[in-house]
């Protein structure tokens, strides 16, 4: 028989088993129990069994498999192996045996489930004495009964008190019975949260009804104010339409009055076809009214829509910040409560256990409060987090799993708030997590393309996003609700963006590019976060139809997630979004507005790829006297070979924007692209004065783009699309000098890395054949120096031998060699300004040795030559189209003997009209303020006046002439009123066709040209009233300058 102080040492383990799932873990509790490193939040898996693992060691013990917390096994043999095995190596116990002592109870138990069996077939009335035995329990089994029907309180004080014990016999049971206990406790051990069932209960009865009762309060205040709002707006629209339908009635009837007194005029003398004409003419008339009418009606209502909109928006954010401070506070309040039936729970267990030790109680309890992710009442102020984003979690693949789970919940309906929140929630434990599956699901929701039913209650599933239908509440306001629910702490910031429409360096007034996000509360620290620029949605099916088929979401949107506006850190968040109060920044030294604007305009791409500029840069780049300028951008070393890199160059003036040209050349031309190791540099040359645009874009290369990974063996480079990184502001007020196109190449970068990086293509060496001394350099083995490679210090022409950028100097010729990874066919162009490339085919020579490549270029005379490489593999037919592998800038500055080649001829730009700029006028830097057209009419006054803006080394001259060559400079006088500023006051006293051309030369340059730079037309017609009050019909007749034409001479040359 079993003694009284092993009933206690069993009671004792019984609480200890149910006192772990709250105990502390120990001081080393950080500690991987595999690698014995420290593990960090990011990376940890665990508890398990009261010991953490790294999430590369949460593997099996036997044979290395990896394990998720879904997949892992425990030893079933050893309660104190704390190691996880997987399903094949998890040590068992075999089926649990009764052993030969305990067949007694075996016996008298399964006779009893017989009799039982057998009663419930006879009926009453055949259940005669004698007929059934009821089967009795063994001898053996006695003392068993007894023991087991002892209550599981029952206090044992002494080894003499008196009570039902386990015989000597029925130990035979007793391993079998734990075996089993330890198999079925190991098959809770893949819960998330191991609860007991009591603390469970309060969470899910307490809290959530709790929540729920609040939730449908909340709902009520919103339909009330929706429902105000939708009056509102019907006044609105009611108004508008009274006052346009009175509008319509008093013009209709002015019309009307007006139709009716012509025809009282004409009544006697009036035909019928007379009169059908009028009549029909006042039906037009009248459709014309009504047609205005109605565009101004529309036009109306979209004006008060957005008027009301941002106001209903104010009100519904309003409401929900205050909704959800009273369900923080309820929460805050249920948790007082638990706390405290918790404290009595503990304290009852262990007075009935007779256990001491309340050392250990309050954490236990702040343990079970954490466990049940109630709120803190502790809110702290706004300022920097302690840690960066890269701390709390170094790679987004730890939220696979759980981003898996939000979508799946997302593509289900809920009815309530609360229901969704505990769907998203119920099995995470950190804030992080929760903050997790909140963002996700807002983001995962394409909130702009779901479709409402005009209809919408609050009892159906989509009643929770009714806010978006009718545009009172944004992404913003519906993740601080989110917040709310899940217990965690969220406020809305307001303030500014450089959102769509901006441009880099724009004045922010406080009406223009206003924005909104959010700031959550994780561990301490508040995180911003913008809900909206997250969601990226691209939807598949554009042309959906407004059906009532139900179709499936992931057929018809595909989501493109940003993860960078997760959590984003404070001193990249203030590149986009600039906060009107300081401390909502979250940064040491908040800045100003002005300093913001300053800012350069970055995109997620820039931060996604680790980027950064090599020294600081500004939103706003000046040119130098010879239009140049540079910007470098620093790459981690470990993407140097799988980004990709692009610009695009425009005008920054909107009447000029579309244009992509310059005198006939590409913008693109006047760039020079390169990359060395980790820097990537664009060096820019503005063809002329003015302010341009500048923007960088960049992706990162898959190996399924890469040359000859696709599917077609013979196809080239997969086709994938570029982001914008950044993007700058260039100015160039004044112009020394004429900057001359790089050579036509293929655009893009310069230099060997394109090739190593889309084609696997190995640069090994250069070989100079002009050279006296042996030069067989290594493209590789080349300085590592960064040149200007044209920068506004040396220009192009002038530029250092720098192979690894892309520029090499040439003496009579050069060999370059590079190494293949597979057979491939090359074809090598010569380009160069001056000539036509087919002029220039039999000065370059390509081929292919084994796998080495060798081009060999020599140039027919000295100057700027461009060295396009394409390829194709070598198995691909001759209609596979080829693609640029690399390029290099060549400056030949030495040919023994030149060859002479047919040059280009200049193109001359054609001109749309003969009014206006010519082509000199953007070259001397000249810039009209007014009039904005080159044609000026004049009817209530003979004069008018022309303002241009001129550099201080410009000189202007003008030429007036009227109709047909008579001159008339005496009517135009020219005034310098500032110091870059010219006005022209012309006076016509004759009505009649006027021409005033402006001509233009440089102060400090010894040219005697002064070419024509802008001609305008000046038409003087007299008004009705200075025509003696009689209006008589222009006679129209052609004018002899057009006739004759400005540009007559240049004309005939052409033809």
């Amino acid at each position: 028989m079993a003694t009284a102080s092993d009933d206690r040492r069993a009671a004792e383990r019984g609480y200890q088993s149910l006192s772990s799932l709250f105990r502390p873990l120990p001081d080393n509790s950080n500690d991987c129990y595999r690698c014995g490193k420290k593990v960090y939040m990011q990376e940890k898996v665990g508890p398990v069994h009261d010991v953490v693992f790294h999430k590369n060691c949460f593997r099996c013990f036997v044979c290395g498999q990896f394990l998720n917390i879904r997949s892992y096994w425990s030893n079933a043999t050893d309660p104190n192996d704390k190691e996880v095995y997987c399903n094949s190596h998890a040590p068992r116990i075999g089926a649990p045996k009764l052993g030969p002592g305990a067949i007694g109870i075996k016996s008298a138990v399964d006779a009893q489930k017989g009799y039982q069996k057998m009663s419930k077939k006879l009926k009453p009335e055949v259940r005669e004495a004698g007929t059934l035995r009821i089967p009795s329990y063994g001898m053996q089994a006695v003392e068993l009964q007894r023991a087991v029907s002892v209550p599981k309180t029952h206090n044992v004080t002494s080894p003499d008190q008196a009570g039902p014990q386990f015989g000597k016999d029925a130990l035979h049971i007793k391993g079998p019975i734990d075996a089993q206990l330890l198999m079925k406790g190991n098959q809770h051990l893949h819960d998330k949260h191991h609860y007991p069932p009591n603390i469970y209960k309060k969470r899910k009865d307490v809290l959530l009804d709790a929540q729920k009762r609040l939730e449908e309060e909340h709902r009520r205040e919103e339909d009330r104010l929706l429902e105000q709002i939708t009056q509102n707006r019907r006044q609105e629209i009611r108004k508008i339409s009274d006052e346009l339908n009175m509008e319509w009635q008093v013009k209709l009837k002015d019309l009307t009055e007006k139709f009716e007194r012509e025809m009282d005029k004409k009544k006697k003398k009036i035909k019928d076809s007379e009169k059908k004409q009028m009549t029909l003419h006042f039906e037009n008339q009248k459709k014309d009214l009504e047609f205005s009418i109605n565009e101004k009606r529309n036009k109306k209502r979209e004006s008060m829509t957005m008027r009301i909109r941002e106001k209903e928006q104010k009100v519904t954010s309003t409401m929900v910040a205050r909704q959800s401070k009273q369900m923080l506070e309820l929460l805050a309040a249920k948790k007082e409560e638990i706390k405290q039936e918790i404290v009595e729970e503990i304290a009852q267990e262990k007075e009935t256990n007779g256990i001491n030790g309340h050392e250990e109680q309050e954490e236990l309890v702040e343990e079970v409060i954490e466990a049940l992710g109630l709120p803190s009442s502790d809110l702290p102020s706004p300022k920097p987090p302690s840690c960066r984003k890269n701390e709390l979690y170094e790679d987004v693949s730890i939220f696979n799993e759980l981003d898996e789970d939000v979508i799946k919940v997302a593509e289900n309906e809920q009815y309530t708030y609360t229901e969704l929140v505990q769907q998203l929630t119920e099995n995470l434990k950190t804030d992080l997590e929760k903050v997790r599956a909140l963002y996700r699901w807002v983001t995962v929701k394409d909130l702009n393309v779901i479709d409402f039913e005009e209809t919408l209650g609050t009892d159906n599933p989509m009643g929770l996003l009714r806010g978006i239908k009718f545009g009172t509440e944004t992404y913003h306001v519906l993740f601080m609700r989110l917040c709310s629910y899940a217990g965690l702490h969220c406020v809305e910031i307001k303030g500014h963006s450089k959102s769509v429409g901006y441009e880099p360096g724009m004045k922010i007034q406080p009406e223009t590019f206003q924005n909104t996000w959010n700031a959550v509360l994780i561990d301490g620290d508040w995180r911003l976060i913008q809900c909206n620029w997250g969601a990226r949605h691209l939807v598949l099916n554009k042309d959906k139809k407004k059906d009532k088929v139900k179709s499936s979401s992931k057929d018809q949107i595909r989501y493109q997630y940003d993860e960078h506006y997760f959590l984003t850190d404070p001193d990249e968040f203030i590149q986009e979004f600039w906060s009107k109060e300081p401390e909502w920044q979250l940064l040491e030294n908040p800045i100003t507005k002005e300093e913001f604007e300053a800012l350069p305009f970055v995109r997620s791409v820039f931060f996604h790829f680790g980027m950064h500029f090599d020294h600081g840069m500004t939103a706003v780049l000046d040119a130098s006297a010879k239009g140049g300028c540079d910007i470098k951008l620093k790459i981690p070393e470990s993407l140097e070979n799988d980004l990709v890199f692009y610009y695009q160059l425009r005008f920054a003036d909107k009447e000029k924007r579309m244009e992509a040209t310059y005198r006939g050349s590409s913008l693109e031309r006047f760039v020079f692209q390169t990359m060395i190791h980790n820097t990537v540099m664009f060096s820019i040359h503005l063809p002329t004065t003015g302010d341009f645009f500048f923007e960088i874009f960049a992706n990162k290369i898959e190996e399924s783009n890469k040359f000859g990974n696709t599917d077609d063996s013979g196809s080239g480079i997969s086709p994938f699309r570029l982001k914008c990184a950044c993007k700058f502001k260039v100015t160039c007020p004044e112009l020394s000098g004429k900057m001359h196109p790089l050579p036509d190449c293929a655009s893009g970068e310069w230099g060997p890395l394109k090739g190593k990086r889309h084609f696997g293509i190995q640069m090994k060496q250069l070989k100079h054949l002009g050279r006296t001394t042996t030069d067989h350099s290594s493209v590789n083995d080349t300085s590592d120096k960064l040149s200007d490679s044209g920068s506004s210090e040396s220009g192009l022409g002038d530029a250092p031998d720098n192979p690894k950028a892309g520029i090499i100097n040439v003496e009579e010729g050069i060999e370059l060699y590079a190494k293949i990874p597979r057979p491939l066919h090359f074809v090598a162009k010569l380009k160069a300004n001056v000539f036509e490339s087919k002029v220039l085919d039999p000065f370059v020579h390509s081929s292919v040795d084994g796998d080495t490549l060798m081009v060999r270029v020599n140039p027919p005379q000295t100057g700027q030559f461009g060295l396009d490489v394409y390829a194709r593999p070598k198995d691909a037919g001759d209609s596979t189209t080829l693609s640029h592998a690399f390029k290099f800038l060549l400056n030949c500055v030495k040919v023994s003997n030149p060859v002479d080649l047919p040059r280009v001829q200049s193109k001359q730009v054609a001109r749309k009209e003969k009014w206006g700029p010519t082509s000199h006028f953007e070259e001397y830097g000249l810039k009209l303020l007014s009039p904005k057209e080159p044609k000026i009419t004049c009817s209530e006054s003979n004069q008018c006046t022309i303002d241009l803006t001129v550099p201080n080394k410009v000189k202007l001259s003008h030429n007036f002439l009227k109709e047909p060559d008579e001159e008339k400079n005496e009517l135009v006088s020219m005034v310098t009123e500032d110091q870059n500023k010219v006005r022209f006051f012309v006076n016509v006293p004759v009505p009649g066709n006027y021409m005033l051309s402006l001509f233009a030369t440089k102060k400090d340059i010894n040219d005697q040209s002064c070419p024509n730079v802008y001609n305008f037309l000046v038409v003087y017609k007299k008004s009705s009233k200075e025509s003696n009050g009689t209006a008589k019909p222009e006679e129209r007749r052609p004018s002899s300058i057009f006739r004759k034409g400005l540009f007559k001479k240049s004309d005939k040359e052409k033809k």
